[in-house]
């Protein structure tokens, strides 16, 4: 594998998807196997997720020191179908951001699109697996961390249903909404993952589809609005006509999603040695949000939970863009509404798919959203659209 990691630290050298290769790269070489389903294939691993003799730092430059005594059991379970690891991808500090622009660790790079953003928090994990470096890669999803770094860098990216693998090992950050995700650069790479990950089975049969309401989309761009066209037409082929859901306020569901975030960062990230002053206000605007407030944050997000597993029920699934919007410029603001389609997932606890569409310069994405436990059926679903 020793040539596979030195082509690995030359994309890395221009893209920085990795926190520090210096010092996790040969650690890496040290641990890699070649015995299992996924021997020869190497798996990137976000850097909150722990992997044995690492630094475990989930993006904060004071735990750069903070060796894992331990796999995560998701790490165990690729490390014995005999994957090759690259542990510490790039983050967001905390998984608290949308742009992998860490303070400590530096920016990455988005591979499609040069100058623009890989996208958070995952963005180091979009951007391995954009860029060839990694087979497929891991990553964590609050609110659309793996969907929309995958959106902005041209790739699929899964968010598991939180009930599908043991989140031990994983630095939380709102426990309500946290997700393991995965990335690709085809449905039958992450396919191969999951089946390790055993939850490679499809268990429903997708029987209808349904869509948002028109206003929902008014601020996607033409490009983004193109793309979702085309997929509705081939889902319509697939499955006849779409069922409209009822009125959704997204921008205040997204909100309460942030707001219920920067709550249980408090519990989760308060307490970690050097943070940066953004995630310090972050989080000081966490603490003052009074019980009363939060009760009516969860009310909202309660309803939209039952109003969208309804919607899906067992056998249907819910077509939206992934966002509104391609990847943003560095040093341009990230778009305020960017998690709008993507925390629904979060907000209903199912698992979503970001399905990359082909196009013009910047990458276009789509989104399905399903049941729970249909992670492999929208992976099945996406090699037709």
């Amino acid at each position: 594998m020793s040539g596979v990691f030195d082509r690995i630290e030359t994309l890395n050298e221009r893209l920085h998807f990795c926190e520090d290769f210096a010092a996790s790269g040969p650690v890496d070489r040290a641990q890699a196997q070649s015995v299992g389903p996924l021997s020869g294939r190497v798996i990137g691993v976000k850097s909150n997720i722990s992997v044995a003799g690492q630094a475990w730092t989930a993006g904060f430059g004071a735990r750069a020191a903070e060796i894992a005594p331990r796999d995560a059991p998701v790490i165990a379970r690729l490390r014995a179908a005999g994957a090759t690891l690259l542990s510490r991808l790039a983050m967001d500090e905390g998984a608290l951001g949308a742009a992998t622009d860490n303070p400590h660790f530096g920016r990455s790079e988005n591979p499609r699109v040069s100058g623009h953003s890989a996208g958070g928090s995952s963005g180091g994990s979009a951007a391995a697996v954009a860029a060839g470096a990694v087979d497929a890669s891991l990553g964590s999803d609050t609110m659309g961390s793996v969907r929309i770094p995958a959106a902005y860098c041209g790739v699929y990216g899964l968010k598991l249903g939180p009930e599908a693998l043991d989140m031990a090992g994983v630095m939380p950050l709102a426990p309500s909404l946290d997700a393991l995700g995965l990335f690709a650069q085809t449905p039958q790479m992450l396919g191969d993952v999951l089946e390790v990950l055993g939850i490679g089975v499809a268990q429903t049969q997708i029987t209808g589809w349904c869509v948002l309401p028109e206003p929902c989309l008014a601020d996607c761009t033409p490009q983004m609005r193109a793309a979702y066209d085309a997929a509705c037409a081939q889902m319509q082929r697939l499955f006849g006509v779409a069922e409209e859901m009822g009125a959704i306020d997204l921008p205040t569901l997204r909100g309460d999603a942030f707001l219920l975030t920067e709550a249980e960062a408090v519990s989760s990230l308060g307490d970690a040695p050097g943070l940066s002053r953004g995630l310090e206000k972050l989080i000081a605007y966490g603490r003052t949000l009074t019980p009363e407030r939060m009760a009516q944050v969860h009310v909202r997000l309660d309803a939209a939970r039952a109003t969208l597993r309804a919607s899906v029920g067992k056998t249907r699934v819910l077509l939206t863009p992934t966002v509104a919007a391609p990847a943003f410029a560095h040093g341009a603001r990230p778009p305020v509404g960017q998690a709008d389609f993507t925390a629904l997932a979060n907000i209903a606890a199912v698992p979503a798919l970001a399905i990359p569409m082909t196009g013009t310069q910047y990458p276009r994405s789509v989104q399905i959203v399903g049941p729970p436990g249909s992670e492999a059926v929208l992976l099945a679903l996406a090699s037709r659209l």
